[in-house]
């Protein structure tokens, strides 16, 4: 039966998949690393320190896919790993990333009184192969595992393409395009505060398209 709210009996994983690529660099990746410290402390509030609600796994790309963190409590994520993006990753290697995504997912299933994954996926541009990082987005999406079947939010920045993160999403209202990079230090942190205050899942997903 999927979980009510976040608690340390029913903690949440979510999965970041982050751009790092040369073309988040400057504003936008100072955006990004300030909005991970906010976020994390925010989860950290949540369960003010007693067992984990969370379960954090972060993936950056660029030209290539680096797993930073991977099912760690919020209190054991290491801030000087998580929100040090430079943007000099070369190119938007996406699928390689969600597919870390889905290794991650598949090989920590969690239990069935767990609330129902997420996966976080934030862009600036396109990816190198809009295909193959679909394709990757429909393993996520059809994945069968005991905490429920992850659902996919993704975050515009800058020049995203916009069918392509429409079609990532797991539906296309779960697409949020920003209009300005300091944007994200206002939605990733409300990601540690909704969890306590919304009921369910249908309850962060409504809270997140209000954004």
């Amino acid at each position: 039966m999927p979980a009510e709210r976040v608690t340390s009996k029913s903690p949440w994983h979510v999965v970041f998949v982050l751009d790092d690529s040369e073309s988040m660099s400057g504003q936008a990746v100072t955006d990004l690393n300030e909005a991970m410290d906010t976020m994390i402390e925010e989860m950290r509030l949540l369960s003010q320190g007693m067992k984990p609600y969370f379960k954090v796994s972060v993936v950056s790309f660029g030209s290539d896919s680096r797993i930073l963190t991977k099912v760690q409590s919020e209190g054991q994520v290491d801030l000087n790993v998580v929100s040090k993006f430079s943007g000099s990753s070369g190119s938007t290697n996406a699928a390689a990333a969600l597919s870390d995504a889905y290794n991650i997912l598949a090989a920590n299933g969690g239990a069935d009184s767990d609330f129902d994954p997420f996966v976080f996926f934030l862009s600036d541009g396109a990816p190198d192969n809009a295909q193959l990082a679909l394709d990757a987005g429909q393993r996520i999406k059809t994945l069968s595992i005991p905490a429920g079947t992850p659902r996919i939010v993704t975050i515009g920045l800058g020049s995203p393409n916009d069918s392509f993160m429409g079609a990532l999403a797991s539906n296309p209202e779960l697409y949020k395009r920003l209009q300005k990079s300091s944007d994200i230090k206002k939605l990733l942190p409300a990601v540690g505060t909704i969890a306590g205050t919304k009921a369910d899942a249908n309850g962060v997903i409504e809270a997140i398209m209000q954004l």
